[in-house]
């Protein structure tokens, strides 16, 4: 069965989560992931670019990563694919241009965004794996906000809170939610492990260095997390 659509939906699917495009011309660009789009039925729609978190506007690097938001699709033609779901009355949306160029993707390469780890899951997996890479070259290069020694997410600088960066062990940033699964390093006179987070990571001298493919295989062999491990 389909759903009646809107009179701009070019695609609509029923199912749980349904996605539906629109295009129209970027009229207005409010930060660096918040958008408003005209279609040509004159209808204006406030979008949230998808997968990303940039600045807000009095934070650090907030008005250049908009500048150059505005820099890439302000007065352009944009290709919108959305979701039935809503950021405080912003559509959510993987923000194309004609030729394909992916907007948000651009944000991020740029260093004027985070890749969102927060929400990667509801992302296609070969954009999940796209954004990170562009921010793992952004932060490597010292683009944007990576220029700063110690950047702040924009949910923490939203919420007053402070979250650690978490990254694994080939130095990819990871949520810090999601429970780490690659190899740690043991050390066979404490019989601790160490993830690649955890601050002696790379002190444990290779006398007594033990490799374990993952914390499973650690903990399976009696090998316990050092106490100083966040």
């Amino acid at each position: 069965m389909r759903t009646l659509c809107a009179v701009l939906l070019i695609v609509c699917f029923f199912s749980p989560v349904w996605a539906y495009s629109i295009s129209g011309r970027v009229v207005g660009v409010t930060d660096g992931d918040t958008l408003t789009v005209l279609s040509p039925a004159n209808q204006q729609y406030l979008v949230r670019l998808e997968g990303i978190d940039a600045p807000e506007s009095s934070q650090a690097f907030g008005q250049r990563s908009k500048q150059n938001l505005s820099r890439l699709v302000f007065g352009k033609q944009v290709n919108l694919d959305c979701e039935n779901k809503e950021s405080y009355g912003r559509l959510i949306c993987k923000v194309m241009l004609p030729d394909g160029e992916d907007v948000c993707l651009d944000q991020v390469r740029d260093g004027m965004a985070w890749h969102y780890k927060q929400y990667q899951s509801e992302e296609a997996p070969a954009d999940r794996a796209a954004y990170a890479a562009a921010e793992d070259a952004a932060r490597h290069a010292h683009l944007g906000l990576w220029s700063d020694a110690h950047p702040v997410m924009p949910q923490d600088y939203r919420h007053g809170t402070h979250s650690r960066l978490c990254f694994d062990s080939s130095d990819h940033r990871v949520d810090c939610g999601e429970p780490y699964q690659g190899p740690v390093r043991g050390n066979r006179r404490s019989l601790l492990y160490d993830r690649p987070d955890c601050p002696n990571y790379d002190d444990i001298s290779p006398a007594n260095r033990v490799e374990f493919p993952s914390v499973q295989a650690a903990e399976a062999a009696g090998y316990k997390a050092a106490h100083n491990c966040p």
